[in-house]
């Protein structure tokens, strides 16, 4: 008796979705610039046709445009929640310490790469200084709740936000202990203030936990 010959259907290539495309532009803009966010090099990359791309975007510049949504909802969005939510000077300066070095809430190379990418187009600088003017605000915020003066919280503001910003903007060498061993120090030379050893401790442990 003849054996029966099954057949089986190829397996179909799932279908890709404006997601895909801009997951593949970040990428790109991450590991080469802004030059190398172009259709056909997407295209090749996720094995899509140019015509899948013009299905989910009208032109590059809108797919641009959605890379600095994703950068907004990614990594500023964060800055601002926590700082809102804060419940003292303490939490908020140790939360803001924490998102920076915590790849789920923040991307630094992303950070990085829009900043990069803000030096070669005006108008990506001006939705940069934008958003930077949003972050100090919401910083701002939270010395003026634990009862600085509003000029004094606009300076501090600005120097913990630049600090940090500056800070990955070096990537330093410095490994995570020794800037650990700093943050009181850190602290107090943002703040004015010392820092709750109790928190401080729980913020070493949760970051050891982490890491």
């Amino acid at each position: 008796m003849k054996a029966l010959e099954i057949r089986t259907e190829p397996a179909q290539k799932p279908q890709l979705g404006r997601a895909d495309w801009l997951r593949a532009a970040m990428g790109c803009l991450m590991d080469d610039g802004i030059e190398a966010v172009q259709i056909t090099r997407l295209a090749t990359a996720i094995g899509a046709s140019r015509g899948s791309f013009y299905w989910h975007f009208k032109s590059r510049q809108e797919l641009l445009d959605g890379l600095l949504n994703e950068w907004f909802a990614v990594n500023g969005q964060r800055i601002k929640e926590v700082m809102d939510s804060a419940d003292s000077l303490d939490q908020g300066i140790l939360s803001f310490f924490a998102i920076w070095t915590n790849p789920a809430h923040f991307n630094a190379a992303l950070e990085q790469a829009v900043r990069d990418w803000a030096r070669l187009d005006d108008r990506v600088l001006a939705k940069v200084r934008g958003e930077d003017a949003s972050r100090v605000a919401v910083i701002t915020t939270l010395f003026e709740r634990s009862g600085y003066a509003p000029q004094d919280a606009d300076v501090r503001a600005r120097v913990l936000y630049f600090a940090q910003v500056g800070y990955f903007a070096m990537n330093p060498d410095e490994a995570e202990k020794d800037r650990m061993s700093r943050l009181e120090n850190y602290f107090f030379a943002f703040t004015g203030r010392e820092l709750d050893e109790d928190l401080a401790a729980s913020f070493r442990r949760d970051l050891e936990a982490f890491c």
